[in-house]
């Protein structure tokens, strides 16, 4: 089984590493790795979704293509879900695609907004559209327009954080989104040496539960030393990969240790809570994977479910300026 996180890994990390060198090329920041945002949120929403069906069919005791056809189930529809999923993700390009570099009226986190309420029409739309009349189960239709938004918000509007990420853009940023490009890398690096550094503690160290009902492979331990790799991922981004890119910070050297640290911690604990709470929807399905896309991992869910929930908490830091130039 580690050989193929080991394998899967090094694609993934080759993957995103050229994409980012190409997008340095594109015509503007971010266009070359917007399809694989896209792609990425596509399947996520798809996981929820089979979680959804999952948990039905393992309720009722029947067959997923059974919980598929039975709308008395509460399942949300697939294409409603993945248009309003990929509007939401393209709606946080707008700085990027329609050129508004600081947002336009909507600011930039605002087209994240502007595509999750396009998706709730949407979802109200349909539900008006094949309305069977009164005789289904009462809440059946609040339940699915529920299930729909939150597929939505988690699949797109979570992505839509990590192309605001990639885009940071403005007067005092650089318009060429240099400083975009090191708060989307060093996101990633952060929380993905925090999965990696817990993962190996855990297994050295590991004797004391974190949540052993929710996710009983986490140890206190672990969490330790994903934590020092958390911190060796801030300071090695936020320090020579940063020289590297050309971002260089006013901040003094007090001030850049603080933040730095800020960083890797906080971003560090949403990348911890995001992957507990994908443990939580996979524990309500009853599956011990979001899909089997990938040995090893699980699914994409499974893969990226800490970098999505990371994503806004790091953007928050970046447009604070807790770290930055």
């Amino acid at each position: 089984m580690l050989h193929w996180r080991l394998l899967l890994a090094a694609i993934a990390i080759t993957l995103v590493l050229g994409l980012a060198w190409l997008d340095q090329f594109g015509p503007r920041p971010g266009i070359v790795m917007l399809p694989l945002a896209l792609v990425i949120a596509w399947m996520c929403a798809g996981e929820i979704l089979g979680l959804y069906e999952k948990g039905a069919a393992n309720r009722m005791g029947s067959s997923v293509a059974e919980a598929k056809r039975d709308r008395t189930k509460s399942i949300p529809s697939r294409p409603l879900v993945y248009a309003a999923t990929m509007f939401t993700v393209l709606a946080s390009t707008a700085p990027m695609t329609l050129y508004y570099p600081d947002g336009g009226v909507s600011g930039r986190t605002g087209w994240i907004a502007w595509g999750l309420i396009g998706g709730l029409l949407l979802a109200l739309i349909y539900e008006m559209r094949y309305y069977d009349g009164p005789d289904q189960p009462p809440g059946t239709i609040l339940t699915r327009i529920s299930r729909t938004m939150f597929s939505i918000a988690y699949a797109g509007g979570l992505m839509g954080f990590v192309v605001q990420l990639r885009i940071i853009s403005g007067d005092k940023w650089g318009d060429d989104c240099r400083w975009g490009m090191l708060a989307l890398l060093s996101t990633i690096a952060v929380v993905k040496c925090n999965d990696t550094g817990a993962y190996f503690a855990g297994h050295a160290f590991g004797k004391h539960k974190m949540t052993p009902k929710l996710s009983p492979g986490k140890t206190w331990e672990g969490s330790i030393g994903g934590f020092v790799g958390a911190i060796f991922a801030a300071m090695l981004f936020l320090g020579p990969v940063a020289d590297l890119l050309g971002c260089k910070t006013d901040h003094g050297w007090p001030q850049w240790i603080a933040g730095a640290l800020t960083y890797a911690v906080v971003v560090g604990i949403a990348g911890v809570l995001g992957d507990l709470a994908v443990s939580l929807l996979k524990r309500d399905a009853g599956v011990k994977d979001s899909s089997t896309w990938m040995p090893g991992f699980g699914g994409f869910l499974d893969l990226l479910d800490s970098i999505l929930f990371a994503a806004p908490v790091s953007y928050a830091l970046w447009m604070g300026h807790v770290v930055g130039p």
